[in-house]
């Protein structure tokens, strides 16, 4: 497990790896719930409100829109380049719009399908991992889902920007949320 320190690195990949981990006890919650025949859906409910809260803080605070993957950027851009450079390289006329076209639409598909066995590849890794014990076990999940979240909280709060100090508000309802599911659980 990779330690989570409060004051390095940027929010927004905190907020995710938050989000990650509330998915994954929110989840476990509703099978155990629905394994037990219980009819108390009130404590995954809370952690997916939690969840999408943290969801909207991510959002909020990061205006410029979805990172591109740098890996899978770079894997179709040289599989892009390692397909049209030879043909360019060996034709004697190039230039000619048939050619170009040809070789664009090779270097096109070249890039997908190196995307598309890199996204191949990190769903095999992920379903090869072990998966250790449920998060909802975990008995330090509210604690450290809390010590983070307050973190990325006064980040937040402390930033230039009007939208990521909104953030702040979308935080502490995270907080409230997280409280809330904490107090539901059985004794």
């Amino acid at each position: 497990m990779r330690r989570d320190d409060p004051f390095t690195g940027g929010v927004v990949p905190r907020l995710r790896r938050i989000e990650r981990a509330l998915a994954g006890a929110a989840t476990d919650a509703q099978c155990r719930d629905w394994a037990a025949d219980r009819p108390d859906r009130v404590g995954f409910a809370r952690l997916g409100q939690a969840r999408g809260e943290i969801h909207s803080a991510a959002r909020r605070y990061r205006a410029d829109g979805p990172s591109p993957d740098l890996p899978a950027l770079l894997a179709g851009g040289s599989a892009a380049l390692l397909v049209a450079a030879p043909v360019v390289l060996l034709l004697d006329d190039p230039g000619r719009p048939p050619v170009l076209g040809g070789v664009a639409v090779a270097a096109l598909w070249a890039a997908i399908g190196a995307r598309t066995a890199l996204r191949a590849r990190r769903r095999r890794r992920a379903r090869a991992a072990s998966p250790g014990p449920a998060p909802i076990d975990d008995p330090f999940l509210y604690t450290g889902l809390r010590r983070r979240i307050e973190a990325c909280a006064v980040a937040a709060r402390s930033d230039r920007s009007y939208r990521r100090r909104a953030a702040a508000t979308d935080l502490e309802y995270a907080l409230d949320w997280l409280a809330a599911a904490e107090e539901e659980l059985p004794r």
